[in-house]
């Protein structure tokens, strides 16, 4: 993460008004310290692509130190979805696995009980976790913003509980136990306004560690 001051604000730049079409701005931030060990790194903004292969370079200035904030270091997160017809996918940070699976392939809509198709993906769901050292096992469920969240909410919790009971019969490891929670459209990964964006939303994610 880049580096903040004391009171919680950004160690940086700021643009000093809107930056007008054919025009360039120079701005700078301030990252922690990677020991040496990296030649180059990649910026990701919330408002702009992931900038690539920036070169990290020994330079003559220096920086008063005094009023940083704890520098915060993250795990590095990997993503990955599957190109096969169960559109599943996974996140991996740290120790900890998160299996995303489209409630499109699980669901019919509007419904929670789970297809055919599902039993053979849980199946394989529930031999990640038996082959993992977890105990516990969260299940969400999640919506897109289709609709009220006076249904949505509602059916995605149940949709985690279906999620929940049928990885329970399936799991052979003992003292496992679930945590199941329905969010609704809360928490959106994906563009709301496009129909792929919609569908990537509508999941029922088990997260465990490995």
């Amino acid at each position: 993460m880049s580096q903040e001051l004391s009171d919680g604000s950004c160690f940086c730049g700021a643009l000093s008004g809107a930056v007008e079409s054919g025009t360039t701005q120079d701005l700078w931030v301030i990252y922690p310290g990677d020991g040496g060990e990296l030649d180059r790194m990649t910026v990701t903004t919330p408002l702009t692509p992931p900038m690539f292969d920036i070169p990290i370079t020994e330079v003559a200035e220096s920086v008063d130190t005094n009023d940083l904030a704890e520098p915060r270091v993250l795990d590095l997160t990997m993503l990955s979805d599957s190109v096969d017809e169960d559109q599943t996918g996974r996140s991996e940070s740290g120790d900890e696995v998160s299996i995303i699976l489209s409630s499109d392939v699980l669901f019919e809509t509007g419904s929670s009980d789970l297809s055919d198709e599902a039993q053979e993906i849980l199946e394989q769901v529930a031999q990640e976790i038996d082959d993992a050292s977890s105990s516990v096992i969260s299940v969400d469920g999640h919506a897109d913003n289709t609709g009220s969240d006076s249904v949505n909410t509602p059916l995605s919790k149940e949709r985690a509980e279906s999620v929940e009971a049928t990885l329970n019969d399936l799991i052979t490891r003992e003292g496992v136990t679930f945590e199941v929670e329905g969010h609704g459209s809360a928490d959106p990964i994906a563009d709301n306004t496009t129909e792929e964006g919609r569908e990537r939303n509508r999941r029922v994610s088990v997260t465990f560690e490995k």
